[in-house]
């Protein structure tokens, strides 16, 4: 009698000593920003209610590099949720698993926003989101916005008095913001052959480049846009109720929508009769390749927040505009301001996710600034910083591929 109690003990203290390790082995973890976590919170019921499993949200103020000093130990997440660019780095070092989708699959997303995820022609993330800068403007000072850029600039300049803006956008040392205008012309940043990059063509100085970057120095040159125009004072600018159009991101327009009032959103005017071509983004699921629950985590981003329920989810959630083409188009009967947004994506091309963009943003912003100010002509500015660009990609290659 009293050694079947002590095998029951036993037995009793296994299961609760194993207990600990088999609930950590039932959840997954994935790391975020805190503007992300509301939108995941009907997926992680969804999820928890189908397969038992929890799926925990934790907050990183800086989930990239966190991450990719977790990753490099073995440690981390199961889950990286963050931007496209961030591709090219996690998976050359290894850190972020292949997911092999059947072309049926990637197609019921954006294109560009499955470019984005794409590296060396192998995908490696889930989009869920897709943004890229339109235009925003206030319906109390211009009733219907222009569909060029040429008609932009002549009623922008006859709007333009003292401390009053007919357009406005972040000019200054923002090469993000100054791109669409180079790619409307035919200027591309790296030539994508086949889902790969090449980071030795650079095409930031062709006939096209240099076309969109005249316009620009237009902005400046006909008293448009201040030299010292940035991110914040065009916000501010707008809220105030002192512009009447600005180029901004998808991310502020429920803010000007709350401040300012009837605003309106249109994709970018085309210029030289041509699309204007914005960066696009996309934001996504990655998943760790030191991943404990490989097969849980794929299903939960594949499944669940990958699919049209979970995207749309997502939206009334958290707002961002579905990569999914199918939640997108029901977002859009939800929102008005989606489509706008969808129209210039749609128009754009995805942000190349390798290692060389530190390269061009630290010299292409710069490149900007020195013709807008006059320091030097708009060729020579050009020709000079995508010279530096070539080189100093070329003399570490392997390092920025």
């Amino acid at each position: 009698m009293k050694n079947s109690f002590k095998l029951v003990v036993v037995c009793i203290l296994v299961v609760l000593m194993a207990f600990p390790v088999i609930a950590q082995r039932k959840k997954i973890v994935i790391w975020c920003t805190d503007k992300e976590v509301a939108g995941f919170e009907p997926l992680k019921k969804e999820f928890k209610k189908k397969t038992r499993i929890d799926v925990i949200t934790e907050i990183q103020a800086e989930p990239r590099s966190k991450f990719i000093q977790a990753a490099k130990a073995g440690t981390g997440p199961d889950i990286l949720v963050g931007a496209h660019d961030w591709v090219g780095e996690l998976a050359k070092n290894g850190l972020i698993t292949e997911l092999n989708l059947k072309d049926s699959d990637k197609a019921k997303y954006f294109p560009v926003s499955i470019d984005g995820f794409t590296y060396s022609s192998k995908l490696y993330g889930i989009p869920y989101c897709v943004e890229a800068l339109v235009l925003i403007y206030n319906k109390k000072l211009i009733k219907n916005a222009p569909t060029t850029w040429e008609k932009l600039v002549q009623e922008a300049k006859g709007m333009t008095k003292g401390d009053k803006y007919g357009f406005l956008y972040g000019i200054d040392n923002n090469f993000y913001n100054n791109f669409p205008f180079i790619g409307s012309q035919g200027g591309y940043i790296f030539k994508n052959v086949g889902g790969k990059y090449d980071i030795l063509d650079v095409g930031l100085d062709n006939a096209g480049a240099l076309e969109g970057c005249k316009f620009i120095y237009e902005f400046v040159k006909q008293g448009i846009v201040p030299t010292s125009a940035n991110n914040g004072t065009v916000e501010s600018t707008f809220k105030d109720g002192k512009v009447a159009m600005i180029m901004d991101g998808p991310w502020n327009i429920k803010s000007y929508a709350t401040t300012v009032g009837d605003i309106g959103v249109s994709k970018l005017p085309t210029l030289n009769g041509k699309k204007t071509v914005p960066f696009v983004g996309a934001r996504g699921f990655m998943i760790n390749n030191s991943s404990k629950m490989m097969n849980e985590s794929k299903d939960f981003i594949i499944n669940y927040a990958g699919e049209f329920e979970g995207q749309l989810s997502m939206f009334k959630s958290g707002g961002r505009p579905p990569a999914h083409v199918k939640a997108n188009l029901e977002s859009q009967k939800l929102d008005p301001f989606v489509k706008p947004v969808v129209d210039s994506v749609n128009d754009g091309v995805a942000m190349p996710n390798v290692k060389a963009m530190a390269v061009v943003f630290n010299y292409a912003a710069g490149m900007v600034d020195k013709f807008k100010t006059g320091e030097t002509t708009v060729e020579n500015a050009v020709k000079s910083a995508t010279k530096t660009i070539r080189d100093e990609i070329s003399s570490k290659q392997s390092r920025y591929e």
